[in-house]
C-alpha cells in the first residue's frame, strides 16, 4: 500500500515582489507537496495577507538580522527572491540551520552550483557542500537553454545584444516606467529614481553602471552561461540594452559553427528541447508573458560567415525565473533531498 509523500513547509522570501508572486503561483499549481507557506517579505511591504490557491496565508515581514527568527522553524526548503544584498545577510542563517535553499538573486554565486534543469545540469551533485542550488538570471537562462544545444551540433562561440525589459528592477522598475509613460502623455513630472535618463519610449544602450566597460547584467550573464555551457569553452560576447517594456527578456543572437548545419536540422533540434519551441514570426515578449517555454526563431544563415543568426525571447518571470526555481525544487525532492 502507497503512501502520501510527506509534506513541505516552503518559504519564499520576497513573496509580495514580482518575481515572488509569479514563483508562489506556480509552486501552488505545481506536483511539489506543499503542506505549509512561509510567505515573507522585506520590511516596509503593504501586503498583510498573500491569495494561495483558494487560501490566504499571513505575510511575515523579514527582520533585518534573522539568526534567532523563529520564521525558519520547520521550513524544509528556502527561495531567495530578494536582491542580492538582502540574500546575502539571511542564506547564511539558513545554511547554518540546514534549510535548503534556491537561491534566485544570484548573492550565492560562485559559492553554489547553477543550475537550469531543462538542459541537464540540476546542481544536485555539488548541493550537499553547498546547502544551496543557484538559479541563474533569467537572461542567462535563456541563453543557456538555447546555445546548448547548438553547441553540442557544433557550435563554436555566439555574440549578441540581449534586451532587458524594466523588470530588471522588480516591480519598482516596472511602476516608474507605468508612471514616466502616464506622466509623458499628461505632461507632467516623470519620476527618475530607477531610471534616471528615463525608459519611457527610449531605449537604454547600458543596464546599470559599468565597471571596467562592463555592466553587472553583462558580466553575470556571461559567467553563469559560460558555466553552464561547460567546456570545451564557449567564446561568448554580449551587450545588453534596456527597452521600454514592462516584462520579458530576448536576445538577438550571431552563432559561429565551422560548418554551419542546415536550418531544418537546427529547427528539429530547438522543437526537441521540451522548454522551447519555434516560431516564424517570434512572438513580442508581451505576447510570452505568463508562457513556461521560450521561443526561439528568425533562423537564417550569415552571408558574410559561418554561423547563423537567431532571435530568441521569453517571459523573465515564468520562463526565465519561476519554471527554473520549480524544476530545481522538484529535482531536489525526487532525489531525497528535501
Amino acid at each position: 500500500m502507497s503512501t502520501a509523500p510527506r509534506s513541505l513547509t516552503v518559504a519564499v522570501v520576497g513573496a509580495t515582489g514580482a518575481v515572488g508572486q509569479d514563483l508562489v503561483a506556480t509552486l501552488a499549481r505545481s506536483s511539489l507537496p506543499i503542506g505549509d507557506w512561509r510567505l515573507i517579505a522585506t520590511l516596509g511591504t503593504r501586503t498583510p495577507r498573500m491569495d494561495v490557491g483558494e487560501a490566504d496565508h499571513p505575510v511575515h515581514a523579514l527582520p533585518a538580522e534573522s539568526g534567532g527568527s523563529a520564521l525558519w522553524e520547520g521550513v524544509d526548503l528556502a527561495f531567495l527572491c530578494v536582491p542580492p544584498e538582502v540574500a546575502a545577510v539571511h542564506a547564511p542563517v539558513l545554511r547554518d540551520r540546514d534549510v535548503p535553499v534556491v537561491d534566485m538573486s544570484g548573492a550565492l554565486a560562485g559559492e553554489a552550483p547553477l543550475a537550469v534543469p531543462a538542459m541537464g545540469v540540476d546542481g544536485l551533485g555539488d548541493f550537499a557542500d553547498a546547502g544551496a542550488i543557484v538559479s541563474p538570471s533569467p537572461a542567462s537562462v535563456l541563453l543557456a537553454t538555447v546555445l546548448h544545444p547548438l553547441k553540442a551540433l557544433g557550435a563554436t562561440g555566439a555574440r549578441g545584444t540581449l534586451m532587458l525589459s524594466a523588470g530588471l528592477a522588480g516591480r519598482d522598475g516596472v511602476d516608474e516606467l507605468s508612471r514616466q509613460v502616464v506622466a509623458m502623455f499628461n505632461q507632467g513630472e516623470a519620476p527618475r529614481k530607477v531610471f534616471p535618463t528615463g525608459l519611457a519610449f527610449d531605449l537604454l544602450p547600458q543596464a546599470g553602471k559599468a565597471e571596467s566597460g562592463w555592466t553587472e547584467a553583462e558580466r553575470r550573464a556571461l559567467a553563469e552561461t559560460t558555466a553552464l555551457l561547460g567546456p570545451p569553452r564557449f567564446p561568448l560576447g554580449l551587450t545588453a540594452v534596456v527597452v521600454p517594456t514592462f516584462s520579458g527578456v530576448s536576445a538577438s543572437l550571431f552563432v559561429s559553427f565551422d560548418i554551419t548545419p542546415e536550418l531544418d536540422t537546427v529547427r528539429q533540434l530547438i522543437e526537441a528541447v521540451p522548454t522551447l519551441q519555434h516560431a516564424e514570426p517570434v512572438p513580442g515578449t508581451r505576447r510570452l508573458a505568463g508562457r513556461p517555454r521560450a521561443v526561439v526563431g528568425r533562423l537564417r544563415r550569415d552571408p558574410a560567415g559561418q554561423g547563423l543568426h537567431l532571435y530568441a525571447a521569453a517571459d523573465n518571470l515564468r520562463f526565465g525565473a519561476s519554471s527554473n526555481a520549480l524544476a530545481i525544487a522538484l529535482g531536489m525532492w525526487r532525489d531525497g533531498r528535501l
